[in-house]
């Protein structure tokens, strides 16, 4: 038998980002239209690596970062991101000023160095952020059109970042149409750049996992930088700390509906009896382990890095399901049956099935997930019950009650590494607002003469919810911008519900 002690530990995700600090990045990126406001690249820059850093912090994959300007700096080492040190890292974060020019493979390189395993090569995952084409590197440069001899003096990068042996994820975010110089990304030398390594991978018999994406709006950014790291996540992912306040009300008005119309949207029945539980001290949640899910339907450029090293079974149906192999996914599914957790398997044939289009065996899985999971202790049940009412919600097009569950999640997870009192009261009030579902249906179905009373009823169970929502704001006042998003969320629910 073999012990703990013994077994081979599972690899932690080694991830680095390289972050543009030229001048340009205090330029406005716009929204799409019919969005609002503008924000600096560099505001939603540091928006996103801030919640990289708390997922980083959960998770206890290594995390690192480098910023550049004509000078590369590491302004976080490679390393385990400690919960106690988020408030120092993130302060230093945000005094990160731009200024000067970009020396972006000199930047790459460094990046490189501090993925660089010996003899094992350069392993993990590299994401470089840039608004702006190479006009400062001293030291290394990619190799020139086909005739052009490389500069006297450089070293060709390529060989650099993949020596034999590597297992390297590179993703290139680039900000801005690269057509013109001082207009955007340099695309068309990243082009040539990612073609250069994609052919050295082939060469050395390496896996290729090279991407370049470009994007235009300041949300764009904030979704591929965070979609870089974070794979536990939703399409369509909402950032309550990004969300400009009229989207925010118009987010919450659609979820009240999810609350005020129970025939149209069932769903949410199924997710209010366990919206939160409180846990005894020192007693921890059931987990499935893994997640219920690695949700990552928004992944551009192929799954994340090491998928079946950190994940197993499920990583390598996720690996499929990401590549559009639906019957591999479900051939896996079934080797994994006597491995995998009831509700995660269950939940994941629906899933499959699904994007198959297979409705009616995606709802027959998707019902047995439900039963599973309903026969978990309660302190286990909200997460997984929100996740599942998720995907029926999709499978529905149940908009309304898909943002409600979304903004329960990410009202949780964005205050998961925080107060664990602020958690339970941000949880408990998304409770009491579900709970209002009951009595509002009553002022609906009362008879003439109990209308009255079922109405003044309702109101005074608002009212309640309100005075909670009060007290939590004076309490909860300077705890950031994720917990006043959720109040606001939780206030708009209100009104619509009087």
């Amino acid at each position: 038998m073999v012990t703990d002690a013994a077994a081979p530990a599972t690899p932690r995700e080694r991830n680095v980002l390289l972050l543009d600090l030229s001048k340009s990045m205090l330029a406005p990126l716009p929204e799409p239209q019919g969005g609002h406001g503008e924000r600096q690249k560099i505001e939603v820059a540091r928006t996103a690596v801030f919640r990289i850093l708390q997922d980083a912090a959960t998770s206890g994959s290594l995390f690192g970062l480098v910023t550049f300007t004509e000078t590369v700096r590491v302004a976080v080492p490679l390393g385990e991101i400690h919960r106690e040190n988020l408030p120092y890292i993130e302060s230093l974060i945000s005094l990160l000023t731009p200024g000067g020019r970009s020396a972006i493979w000199d930047a790459i390189a460094v990046g490189a160095d501090l993925l660089r395993m010996g003899t094992d090569g350069v392993r993990g995952n590299l994401v470089l952020v840039t608004d702006g084409w190479d006009n400062a590197s001293a030291r290394f440069d990619v190799p020139p059109a086909p005739g052009r001899p490389m500069p006297e003096g450089k070293v060709d990068l390529v060989p650099y970042l993949l020596p034999s042996g590597s297992r390297l994820t590179l993703r290139l975010i680039g900000i801005g149409s690269g057509k013109e110089r001082d207009k955007g990304v340099d695309a068309g030398r990243m082009g040539e750049f990612l073609r250069e390594l994609t052919g050295r991978a082939q060469q050395l018999g390496l896996p290729a996992a090279f991407s370049f994406q470009e994007v235009t709006t300041g949300s764009a950014l904030f979704a591929q930088m965070v979609h870089a790291f974070v794979d536990v996540g939703f399409e369509g992912d909402l950032s309550i700390e990004d969300l400009h306040p009229e989207e925010l009300a118009r987010h919450a008005a659609s979820a009240a509906r999810a609350l005020k119309e129970p025939q149209q949207h069932a769903t949410v029945a199924r997710i209010k009896s366990a919206q939160i539980a409180s846990r005894p001290n020192g007693t921890e949640a059931y987990r499935e382990v893994p997640e219920l899910e690695i949700d990552v339907l928004a992944h551009a450029g192929g799954p994340p890095a090491y998928l079946r090293e950190r994940y197993g079974p499920l990583g390598e149906i996720v690996e499929a399901y990401l590549q559009g192999q639906f019957d591999t996914a479900l051939e896996l599914l079934a080797r994994s049956q006597a491995i995998l957790p009831p509700v995660t398997r269950l939940y994941w044939e629906a899933r499959v099935q699904f994007a198959r289009r297979a409705v009616v065996e995606a709802a027959r899985a998707l019902l047995q997930a439900w039963t599973e999971a309903e026969r978990l202790p309660p302190a286990a049940q909200a997460q997984i019950l929100r996740r599942l009412a998720m995907l029926q919600a999709r499978m529905q097009n149940d908009k309304e009650t898909e943002t409600l569950v979304k903004f329960i999640d990410a009202t949780e997870h964005s205050v998961a590494t925080g107060n664990p009192e602020t958690r339970e009261r941000l949880m408990d009030l998304f409770s009491r607002l579900l709970e209002l579902r009951g009595t509002y249906q009553l002022t609906r179905l009362a008879a003439e003469g109990d209308l009255q009373d079922a109405a003044l009823k309702h109101e005074a169970a608002v009212e309640e919810v309100f005075g909670r929502l009060q007290d939590a704001r004076l309490d909860l006042s300077s705890t950031g911008p994720a917990v006043e998003g959720a109040l606001d969320f939780i206030e708009i629910c209100l009104a619509e519900m009087r």
